[in-house]
């Protein structure tokens, strides 16, 4: 038995199921008529570098500490850092798959760097680069550079020469080329279970939303129409790639495919650090310091666009930009604010109350959610404000780094804008024109194989779910710090996953009850 799951980020049946109907996705529709599909419920805030951390270690934000691909690491600090392999090592269901013997391969996993030694193979994806070292074990690298003629990750889809469609449609499809040659090659390795992240389906859906869909303001009768074709032709290619991984793999195979969060229309910015300012939560210093390196990252991001990189090397690159670049914090006097943003994705807000005292503490949290509350007051339009405390929504060891408020705007539909007080307010259009389409809390889930029931329906599975899911399969003990469960409704009641139970163990003494567990296995064998 062999698990392969394909990651699809960004996926959404609001996208799929009409292209399903259409014939454009056979593969796809042939999952879900013979397998198990539904819903996949994913983190608050609904963004990649939440969920596929969730998703790789069945846990919260409250145990990993991870609201975004940028999170704090110390209680008394607000500096952002951003998250890497060390984050997770350790805790993910293929750490757990490699103590147990089998060989495990994580293909263009988002945010996972520096890759680490498993027992099989590890290839980095968003969040990296081709300079850097990409693989375990190291000489992969060289391997998928061979096959594609120069790996490539990603591509920068809000770059404004993508203000051209048929552009950025050929560079897509020029990555594709080279993702299906590399993928390809990492198949033929052995594995017995296998992760492939395909995030060329989130970039297209941000950029070109408005021309998929017709409710869009900025959808253009004239355009939209024939750009849509090229976005169905895109997501043909990835059911058709679907189709041959799944072939390739073979029918003992058992095949989930999983976004990590959903997508939808985007339409709107909302500048929350100018609000804070006004509200009287943020106090503004003035600094020369600051300004001097806005104003040598300018030049610098300026010097990359006409050829910096190709004189400088990238480690070198990446030590000057660090040390130059300004964040929302150079402008913020903290000794004087008493709730701030740090920068997070622009898909949701984020708020921390700078305030030590416990009492002060609330009264400021308080009024600060009556505040949010009567937005509409503030912005002169309609603003529903969706707010969660996730501090009371997650539990764990690291809840304390996780933000006070977490907050969207009109459902989602609204960009939010943590770095930059001078910002108008709020602006009816998307934060840019090749971003008008932005993350939903639902994703998909399919589930198809040997073991799984045909046509059947799930009512309810998280991205937490996925991790004690698979270990369950290979008959591996599940850490009981795992926030999912076993979704056991997916399997054939006829079944051997069905009719056995999940084992947990206490994650703490993990190593040692996978020991025992063996030994039990052996003696029940000799017996």
């Amino acid at each position: 038995m062999r698990v392969l799951i394909i990651g699809l980020d960004g996926a959404t049946w609001n996208v799929l199921q009409p292209l399903i109907e259409e014939g454009v996705l056979p593969t796809l529709r042939r999952l879900v008529e013979n397998g198990v599909s539904g819903n996949l419920e994913t983190t608050i805030p609904p963004v990649t570098g939440a969920a596929w951390p969730a998703i790789a270690t069945g846990r919260t934000p409250g145990k990993t500490g991870i609201v975004d691909h940028l999170r704090r690491t110390r209680r008394d600090s607000y500096e952002l850092h951003p998250i890497s392999s060390l984050d997770i090592k350790g805790r993910t269901f293929w750490d757990y798959l490699s103590l147990g013997g089998y060989r495990v391969g994580i293909f263009n996993f988002p945010l996972l760097f520096p890759p680490y030694k498993v027992n099989g193979f590890m290839v980095s994806g968003l969040g990296s680069s081709p300079e850097q070292e990409i693989t375990y074990p190291p000489s992969l690298k060289r391997e998928l550079n061979e096959v594609t003629g120069g790996y490539q990750i990603h591509i920068s889809y809000r770059d404004e020469k993508y203000d051209d469609v048929n552009l950025l449609l050929r560079d897509l499809n020029r990555y594709m080329d080279k993702f299906e040659k590399a993928l390809h090659h990492v198949l033929g390795k052995e594995w017995d279970m296998l992760f492939v992240v395909v995030s060329a389906t989130d970039w297209i859906q941000h950029s070109m939303w408005r021309h998929i869909d017709s409710t869009h303001p900025l959808h253009d009768p004239q355009l939209s129409p024939r750009y849509r074709e090229g976005f169905k032709e895109f997501w043909r290619r990835v059911d058709r790639l679907i189709g041959d991984v799944i072939k390739a793999a073979g029918d003992d195979t058992i095949v989930f495919v999983v976004s990590d969060h959903g997508f939808g229309p985007s339409h709107q910015t909302f500048n929350l650090a100018r609000w804070l300012e006004l509200k009287g939560y943020i106090v503004r210093k003035r600094s020369l310091k600051s300004s001097v390196k806005k104003l040598l990252y300018w030049l610098i991001t300026l010097a990359r666009k006409i050829g910096l990189k190709r004189v400088v090397p990238y480690r070198t690159r990446r030590s000057i930009v660090r040390r130059v670049k300004t964040s929302i914090l150079d402008s913020i006097d903290l000794r004087r604010s008493t709730a701030i943003c740090l920068g997070h994705t622009v898909e949701f807000g984020a708020i921390y109350i700078n305030v030590d005292d416990e009492q002060k503490k609330a009264k400021v949290l308080e009024r600060l959610l009556q505040d949010l509350r009567s937005l509409s007051r503030d912005v002169g339009v309609d603003a529903k404000v969706t707010i969660y405390e996730p501090k009371k929504m997650y539990a764990g060891d690291k809840v304390d780094l996780l933000p006070d408020v977490i907050f969207t705007v009109n459902d989602w539909r609204c960009f939010i804008v943590e770095t930059e007080l001078d910002r108008p307010l709020f602006e009816n259009r998307p934060i840019s024109p090749r971003r008008t389409g932005s993350h939903r809390p639902i994703g998909v889930f399919i589930a198809y194989g040997p073991g799984i029931k045909r046509g059947y329906r799930l009512r309810k599975a998280r991205v937490y779910d996925i991790a004690p899911t698979v270990l369950h399969i290979f008959g591996m003990p599940i850490p009981d710090d795992m926030d999912g469960r076993v979704l056991t409704e997916i399997f054939e009641d006829s079944s051997e996953l069905a009719a056995r139970r999940p084992l947990y163990v206490k994650a703490q003494s993990y190593e040692r009850a996978l020991k025992l567990k063996r030994i039990k296995e052996t003696l029940r064998k000799r017996s």
